[in-house]
């Protein structure tokens, strides 16, 4: 028989505890079943915010693939970069996957797939956002701070002012940006797990894979090799 759709609609159904049986639970007027647990808004929520967030950042990556230079550090002269546009290009193409495969997450499935196959763009997600967040504050905050040697900025024409310049603008608005997304990405995949294990092996996941990248970024910048531009 065909397991009735949540009131979320979300990927995961409730697993129901072994030896137990099954409690009929009351239709919605809608006809749908309600979600056992906790609010279902809340976590629908978090999973609209990320949505929202990952279309905010559109903009910008467009801007800066069509030649735009404000925001970029050093402006036109790190502009001129080898696929600076090429990549800013693939990077809204994948904002904008992402923010429709999470307005997915909350509409009904007729079959559901497996919940690793569902939950992995959301973890990685997660992870590099939450990451370059991180390292990205921790980094530009040392080099207000006057420790210069904390970021290896891209190319070789920048000026004191400019290094200085991006350095307060990642602070104050992209390095956060990165956080913010992360965090809302977090939240909406632990709400998506269901279940008490499933939120345990998430968080521990995500736990793991945001000390791992930011250890990477850590050994890059001591041996002065770079990985992106952001």
């Amino acid at each position: 028989m065909r397991e009735p759709a949540t009131a979320s609609g979300a990927v995961f159904p409730p697993q129901e505890s072994p030896g137990k049986a099954a409690v009929p639970a009351a239709r919605m007027p809608n006809g749908r079943m309600p979600l056992a647990g906790a609010q279902p808004w809340r976590g629908r929520l978090m999973i609209y915010l990320a949505a929202l967030a990952a279309l905010a950042a559109i903009p910008v990556h467009l801007y800066w693939a069509l030649g735009g230079t404000w925001g970029l550090p050093g402006g036109a002269a790190t502009a001129g970069l080898p696929g600076i546009r090429v990549t800013n290009l693939a990077v809204s193409v994948l904002l904008a996957c992402g923010a429709a495969l999470l307005y997915g997450l909350t509409r009904p499935w007729p079959r559901r797939p497996p919940a690793p196959l569902m939950l992995a763009p959301v973890w990685a997600g997660a992870v590099v956002c939450i990451s370059h967040g991180i390292f990205g504050i921790v980094t530009k905050g040392l080099y207000v701070a006057g420790m210069h040697a904390a970021v290896s900025w891209p190319g070789h024409d920048l000026t004191a002012a400019q290094k200085n310049l991006a350095a307060v603008r990642d602070l104050a608005a992209f390095e956060p940006w990165f956080f913010i997304q992360g965090l809302l990405l977090a939240l909406a995949g632990h709400w998506l797990a269901r279940t008490a294990a499933g939120r345990r092996q998430w968080t521990l996941s995500l736990v793991a894979g945001i000390v791992l990248i930011d250890v990477l970024g850590l050994i890059l910048a001591v041996t002065h090799h770079r990985f992106a531009v952001s």
